[in-house]
């Protein structure tokens, strides 16, 4: 038997004092300093000892491995798969599907604000923004917790500056109360009047025609809501003489508009129209 092995077959101790050597750091744990030596090898006497902790080490190891997988299966049971490169259109679909991302724009359902002033331009915002959403792939949770945040902002935003700004108009029509004092009711009252005949219809008995330019000037301050602030009300009573003196009336049926979009006016020996 060789001088590795005493009678009994198993390592002497001149063999075991070698063993450092063959194995070199792995018979350390801590290789870098050649300190605590392993223990892994205390209980292997002989051959027959090295060989069964190799096969039960092996066995360990495959175990521990499947193991593994079969842990890393069940963490990724039920995960999306992200499509990579030449994914297939039903592919692609699926992941979207399993995003929350709806197959159409409209299936975003943003709710619109109560806001019947401004419903339908909320509306069209909602659909510009839905339709950018979904052909960006951002789910409908997503999308509907942005919106709940920032449309509410918005909207409270709006509401600060309309706030300031009928602040603003009613600071104005108070100094322009202030200005005319008890002649300010009679005031609103001629400003009406000169308002109400930019606006003529057409009508056979009457004899007039429909003033399309006065119409339209109506509409874009009514539109503007600008009909009641006071340089507009100053404007109106500067003009007041000129529509409602005479037989004239300014978007009546004389002056007619010329093409070019001014009126024509005759006056009389005083310089008024007639």
């Amino acid at each position: 038997m060789p001088d590795n092995f005493d009678d009994n077959g198993d390592f002497t101790e001149d063999y075991r004092a070698t063993f450092p050597e063959m194995l070199g750091d792995v018979f350390y744990n801590d290789p870098e300093t050649k300190q605590k030596p392993t223990k892994e090898l205390d209980n292997v006497k002989n051959v027959s000892d090295a060989l069964k902790m190799v096969v039960t080490g092996s066995r360990k190891i495959s175990a521990h491995g499947e193991e593994l997988k079969n842990a890393s299966a069940k963490a990724t049971e039920g995960m999306i798969k992200i499509p990579g490169e030449g994914a297939t259109v039903e592919e692609i679909a699926a992941y979207r599907k399993a995003q929350g991302v709806p197959e159409a724009a409209d299936g975003y359902e943003l709710p619109i604000p109560d806001d019947d002033a401004n419903r339908s331009g909320n509306e069209a915002i909602a659909k510009e923004v839905s339709a950018a959403a979904h052909e960006a792939g951002i789910p409908k949770s997503k999308l509907t917790a942005v919106w709940n945040k920032v449309v509410p902002a918005l909207a409270a935003q709006a509401q600060a500056l309309e706030k300031q700004g009928n602040d603003l108009l009613a600071a104005d029509v108070q100094a322009l109360k202030d200005v005319k004092k008890d002649k300010y009711d009679s005031f609103i009252i001629d400003t009406d009047k000169v308002a109400a005949h930019f606006d003529i219809k057409a009508n056979q008995d009457a004899g007039t025609k429909e003033n399309l330019r006065g119409t339209e000037f109506m509409k874009l301050m009514e539109g503007m809501g600008i009909k009641d602030v006071p340089v507009v009300r100053e404007f109106l009573g500067a003009i007041a003489p000129l529509v409602l003196e005479g037989s004239t009336a300014l978007g009546g049926p004389a002056p007619q508009a010329k093409s070019e979009g001014g009126f024509d006016y005759d006056y009389d020996e005083k310089g008024k129209p007639v």
